[in-house]
């Protein structure tokens, strides 16, 4: 059964993007500005049965896919089903028949708008690899790696990304027929990925080496691009995801902040730091397109040139020793290391030049989603609507819920942004 939710924000959010809805609406009257996707300039000016203007209409946003554990990577096919990657429980069973990570097809059998329903589901691949880094790097925090990013090629095949941990990591191209062919890589962990516009390259954001580099489809030749440097408080930058400008092949990346210790406290994350960067795919050149960002953990591109950003939430609470147990359903509900329900997805303009200066995410965000818990993954489909994977950590896990004690649940949302050509 398919949920939706009108703008899945608090009142003050909603408030102040309407606010931000009309000013842009009586801009875009007066100027030919660059324009988000949701803005229609006919929508303050066109009467709707003769009862005055039609108020603006901000996106929709529907849960498509519940009850998953740790959804990653999200691929739309021409038909509209989707393949879904899934890191898996975190459990590091040492039969790997028990490894919970996966690749599934869901179609949208009885078209209802979801993709939840009896029949709905063929698992390509179990038994993918799983962990959780608390358990395997002591790092204080609740996440889970495995199957990760997953991209379509044109000519069908399917490009995925492994991160099992202790030298199970690869980047595995898979057949239309549902079979596992070469490992493109293993230099380490691959959160983010994006094809060159031509389909010949795939570019990676290679989180553990923080560097972003190129891989050739026909001999899985590698090139390094750039090495990302320290962010502002001087922690690691850990590219984490990657996006081809499609006008011009420019690369977005972006930079989630690594953790730091400062006056022996250990911080996951520092308000702030995180950015989005721009880099020239030949000659590594980086330039800051957003600034200000928390936990930027993936990013995409339309062809208009909009720049849609995820964070993953807003700061770090209740750091857990490695001891927890992290699949005792009877435990105190605790967040993890990172602050549930504080992740959103923003969009930002094209630059209004190629010298503009970078975006400021305090002061120039349009918010089209808030109050996530833990998103990881956004995938821009054919038809403009976004795919955003949510629910990071171990499935069923206690949490302090917006509403009270809950426990973490795996789901794919989607966003679908008004038509600006529509009426």
């Amino acid at each position: 059964m398919l949920k939706q939710r009108r703008f899945f924000a608090t009142e003050p959010a909603f408030s102040a993007l309407f606010a931000a809805f009309l000013s842009a609406a009586f801009l875009l009257s007066a100027c030919s500005g660059p324009r988000l996707p949701f803005f229609n300039n006919r929508d303050a000016q066109q009467e709707s049965n003769g009862d005055g203007p039609t108020e603006p209409q901000g996106p929709v946003i529907q849960t498509v896919l519940t009850g998953l554990s740790n959804p990653r990577g999200v691929a739309v096919l021409p038909d509209g089903s989707l393949m879904v990657a899934e890191a898996g429980t975190g459990y590091n069973a040492v039969d790997p028949e028990e490894w919970t990570g996966r690749l599934s097809h869901f179609q949208d059998a009885n078209q209802d708008g979801d993709f939840d329903d009896d029949g709905e589901t063929t698992v390509w691949f179990p038994n993918l690899p799983t962990y959780n880094t608390l358990q395997e790097y002591e790092t204080w925090r609740d996440e889970v790696g495995g199957p990760g990013d997953l991209l379509r090629h044109s000519d069908g095949h399917l490009f995925l990304t492994v991160d099992g941990g202790h030298g199970r990591i690869g980047l595995h191209e898979i057949s239309p027929y549902k079979r596992m062919g070469r490992n493109l890589s293993a230099r380490g962990n691959m959160n983010g990925l994006a094809f060159s516009r031509d389909h010949s390259h795939i570019y990676i954001a290679e989180s553990t080496a923080n560097a972003l580099s190129v891989i050739n489809i026909a001999d899985a030749e590698h090139r390094k691009i750039t090495q990302f440097g320290a962010l502002a408080s001087g922690q690691q930058s850990v590219p984490a995801g990657v996006a081809v400008d499609p006008r011009n092949g420019d690369l977005l990346v972006a930079l989630f902040s690594g953790a730091l210790v400062i006056e022996g406290e250990k911080l996951p994350v520092i308000a702030g730091d995180s950015a989005v960067v721009r880099v020239d795919p030949e000659t590594g050149t980086i330039a800051d397109a957003v600034l200000g960002l928390t936990t930027a953990i993936d990013v995409a591109v339309d062809a208009k040139g909009n720049i849609y950003v995820v964070e993953m939430c807003s700061g770090y609470a209740d750091l857990i020793e490695p001891a927890h147990d992290l699949f005792d359903p009877d435990q105190t509900p605790v967040h993890g290391g990172y602050l549930r329900y504080s992740g959103r997805v923003t969009v930002y303009p094209p630059p209004a030049a190629a010298d503009a200066p970078p975006y400021q995410a305090d002061a120039d965000a349009t918010v089209l989603a808030d109050a996530l818990d833990m998103p990881t993954n956004i995938t821009l489909a054919p038809d403009g609507s976004l795919y955003v994977s949510t629910g990071q950590g171990t499935p069923g896990r206690p949490i302090p819920g917006p509403d009270g004690p809950t426990r973490i649940v795996g789901e794919v949302i989607r966003i679908t942004l008004p038509d600006a050509n529509s009426r």
